[in-house]
């Protein structure tokens, strides 16, 4: 991929400035282009158009979310990108292909019907709430859509385009995620809601009658309710521990008998595939970013088609400096490794198996690469001196170690010890649970174990990491449930974790009303510097547990960068402390704790960081760039 160097010249820095006693030249940042530039399908059903075309319908979705409807021909592979009317950036998290061959979504608050006779959207309307987390046609065509995060109920009728809002169904203090829906014969809407405690609703549209079936006291923790139509007119209901029963008309039956079958239906996640076209043909294989599929003809016969797309890219989680000088880390939705070789300017990327989640966090030790992948807190071991094959059965490249699922779901934290052999995770925990623990992974014994958070900082969950010179650990924490969970803290902690004894020696409060401490790093007197998330800039003793200087720099330089993984502080080799911001790089002298504005970048930076050759190398939604620091003139 070509280089695209924009010689923006540092806004802020002319020839004269001074900075820390000397001055400084202006340079230039460079754009690199899109780590990845391929987009994930966000739910996508094999049709047929107007013509007798058989074609695909792929919801595309790149870093700004879902924006184009992709048609694919299955016989030349000719494409159509349709662009879609959003509200703000979002995407589906539920599809259905209905009985009357449309095509439905809800996402960014709009609800959307489209044709594939016609090519055509048929209707859009706003909505009031975000997204459609679960979708369900009924018996008579009428299309059921269940709104994170309220449990909002909509209703869309094809026949006359009319949408209807029946409002909020349940009320909590977290975010529900009513993933499932059905309707029985007496028109009774059921939603299957997560993930904090699961619970079913019952609703009844006549009389605006609404019950919530599952008893306070056997609402199970980190789950969700399920419901689906049996195909009898009755609905099927369960929850983990509570127990399965069929309903109708809002009253419950217990069922002892063998898990009745799901009626069927095109309606699913946003990963479903609904692979039968009308002529009995079907999508075998779907795979979006290397835009191939895979048709087998209703002779048997298949086919492999390649497609086209335009796209800007997936979204850039994190970057690290590798152990042979490149540049590597990870996109997210879908999951693509890249590697940016700085001497050459070459960008490459590749899948991870049929992973869709993300590399949240990835660090160096005894020359490899290891890396925290979301979702189930995933750790891979990748070494970059061989070739790339993670379909290998025998000996994959990289490699998964060890899950550690549900203790970390969301990984934020990932560091290397200096006893040169363990490899350290932390983050919050799978959906719907509250507090996060750590894994410690030996890599010479292939070893690791999981610490609670019970044990660590309870209901919390650690965002920051970094190794003291003893080999104890120093945390900061985040008050931020699993997602779907609650919040039970209130203030983020710094703690400090005896590395020999494997137990929290000591925790404080030492920002009060902050939510979560974003980055550490070491300075080189022993002291450690960091942020919060409100660009509070501090300085912490270990030795006095004690912070010894604090000061808010959000009103001077805005707002942190940092992804799931908040990675925006490094020390360089002239001693100072680069930090990037969103909008700006700032240079720290970690002995004076003085401060000053290199540069505003001209992206929004939102994920780094490494420092390679005297450029600071950064991320902006889909791209990589880097700036090339002013070097110190002594006058």
């Amino acid at each position: 991929m070509s280089t695209d160097v924009l010689g923006v010249v540092a806004m802020g820095i002319a020839g004269g400035l001074l900075l820390m006693g000397g001055a400084i030249e202006a340079a230039a940042f460079v754009d690199h282009g899109a780590v990845a530039p391929v987009s994930r399908s966000r739910g996508a059903t094999a049709a047929e158009d107007a013509e007798g075309n058989r074609i695909v319908l792929i919801w595309l979705s790149d870093h700004r979310g879902c924006r184009s409807l992709l048609v694919v021909d299955a016989e030349s592979g000719e494409t159509e990108q349709i662009p879609v009317e959003v509200k703000m950036h979002d995407s589906p998290f539920h599809v259905l292909h209905s009985t009357g061959d449309r095509w439905y979504s809800l996402f960014g608050e709009r609800f959307y019907e489209f044709d594939p006779a016609t090519r055509e959207f048929t209707f859009t309307a706003d909505t009031p709430s975000r997204m459609g987390m679960g979708m369900r046609e009924d018996a008579s065509g009428m299309i059921w859509v269940a709104l994170y995060p309220d449990s909002h109920l909509v209703r869309f009728d094809p026949a006359t385009q009319e949408l209807v809002d029946f409002g909020s169904l349940n009320t909590e203090n977290w975010p529900q995620y009513p993933s499932r829906l059905a309707v029985d014969e007496a028109g009774w809407v059921y939603l299957g809601i997560g993930n904090t405690r699961a619970q079913i609703v019952a609703f009844d549209p006549e009389t605006g009658a609404t019950h919530r079936l599952i008893p306070d006291d056997e609402r199970p923790e980190g789950a969700a309710g399920v419901v689906y139509p049996t195909g009898d007119g009755q609905v099927y209901a369960t929850a983990r521990d509570w127990g399965n029963y069929t309903v109708l008309a809002g009253e419950l039956t217990p069922w002892e008998e063998a898990t009745p079958v799901p009626a069927p239906a095109r309606v699913g996640s946003q990963e479903s595939v609904f692979r039968g076209f009308p002529d009995g043909s079907r999508l075998m294989e779907l795979d979006v970013p290397e835009r191939r599929m895979v048709i087998r003809d209703a002779d048997g016969t298949e086919r492999e088609v390649h497609f086209s797309y335009e796209s800007d890219g997936s979204h850039v989680l994190s970057l690290q400096e590798g152990p042979d000088g490149a540049i590597y880390g990870s996109t997210g939705h879908p999951l693509r490794v890249y590697r940016f070789d700085p001497r050459t300017g070459e960008l490459s990327d590749n899948g991870l198996l049929d992973h869709n989640g993300h590399w949240n966090a990835v660090t160096v030790q005894a020359g490899k690469l290891y890396a925290a992948m979301y979702g189930n807190g995933i750790l891979f071991e990748y070494d970059v001196t061989r070739h790339w094959a993670d379909r290998d059965e025998n000996d994959p490249n990289p490699r998964e170690l060890m899950r550690s699922h549900p203790d970390i779901c969301r990984p934020h934290a990932l560091t290397a010890h200096p006893d040169g052999r363990h490899v350290i995770m932390g983050g919050t925990p799978g959906y719907g649970f509250t507090g996060g623990g750590l894994l410690i992974y030996d890599t010479e014994q292939h070893t690791g174990e999981v610490i609670p958070h019970t044990e660590l900082v309870p209901n919390q969950s650690t965002n920051c990491l970094i190794a003291l010179p003893d080999g104890n650990l120093l945390g900061g924490t985040t008050i931020m449930p699993g997602t779907g969970g609650e919040q039970l803290a209130t203030e983020a902690q710094l703690y400090i974790f005896d590395w020999e004894d494997r137990s929290i020696v000591w925790r404080e409060t030492i920002l009060p009303g902050r939510a979560r401490i974003m980055d550490l790093v070491e300075g080189p007197d022993r002291l450690v510097h960091g942020f919060a998330v409100d660009s509070t800039y501090f300085v912490f003793d270990p030795a006095e547990r004690a912070v010894v200087h604090q000061e808010a720099l959000r009103e001077s330089y805005g707002q942190l960068a940092g992804a799931q993984a908040p990675r925006v502080m490094i020390m360089g080799p002239d001693g100072f402390i680069y930090t990037v911001f969103t909008g700006a790089i700032v240079r720290i002298d970690p002995g004076s704790f003085a401060h000053e504005k290199l540069a505003e970048i001209p992206a929004h930076a939102n994920a780094g960081v490494a420092l390679i050759d005297g450029r600071i190398y950064f991320a902006a939604s889909s791209r990589l760039w880097s700036y090339g620091l002013p070097q110190v003139v002594e006058e």
